[in-house]
């Protein structure tokens, strides 16, 4: 082999290991239940299909189980507009992990627990103030508590705390289902968007 046809061959080795070294990198990597474990996420088992619900979103449109299945995943929180504390720090992770995963595989909503107060316009300007792509949910207490019920969401009775802010109790869990209406799993404890990002993407890759 002539010196100049082994120096392209070593120059085209070099670009080809330099592609897929890039294209190596830029690939999710698959994390195992520990490790999603570790960045804050529980993964579920095998699960049943939650049962139909009735809700409407922001716009007044009719949203059930069906709607579902748009999206591989769809991250699901329930708070309410005027919580002082734990739904603004969820929305604010939400907004920073849309921001990380870049895709369109994901949607992002809000499920009021507080419908009384929560009008769709209410509702609406609060989850679009974080990120126009969120969508609000609201609709009859019973449907809300029903969907709740099944995940694992209770709530109590809301209160006023000491500075006349409308307090509601709640499991502050963000909850992963996926297109077939399965539980995939939940976020709680750590909420950090960069730990969260790296178990979404084991997940859109495997979904």
């Amino acid at each position: 082999m002539s010196k100049n046809a082994l120096t392209f061959l070593l120059f085209g080795l070099v670009i080809f290991l330099a592609v897929y070294s890039v294209w190596r990198i830029s690939q999710p990597r698959i994390l195992s239940v520990e490790e999603m474990k570790v960045n804050g996420f529980t993964l579920f088992g095998e699960t049943e299909p939650i049962i139909d619900f009735k809700l409407i979103d922001h716009n007044g449109d009719a949203f059930t189980k069906a709607n579902l299945e748009n999206k591989k995943l769809n991250f699901l929180y329930f708070g309410y507009t005027s919580c002082p504390t734990e739904c603004p720090v969820m929305m604010s992770v939400m907004r920073q992990l849309y921001d990380k995963i870049d895709t369109t595989d994901v949607a992002y909503y809000l499920i009021t627990i507080d419908p009384e107060i929560d009008t769709l316009d209410r509702l609406k300007s609060y989850v679009t103030g974080f990120n126009s792509e969120f969508i609000g949910l609201s609709g009859e207490d019973h449907e809300i508590v029903k969907l709740g019920h099944q995940l694992g969401v209770k709530k109590l009775a809301p209160m006023q705390n000491h500075m006349n802010q409308r307090i509601i109790n709640h499991v502050n869990h963000l909850i992963v289902i996926n297109s077939d209406a399965r539980v995939v799993g939940i976020f709680k404890d750590q909420f950090d968007s960069s730990a969260m990002a790296l178990v979404v993407k084991s997940l859109l890759y495997t979904e």
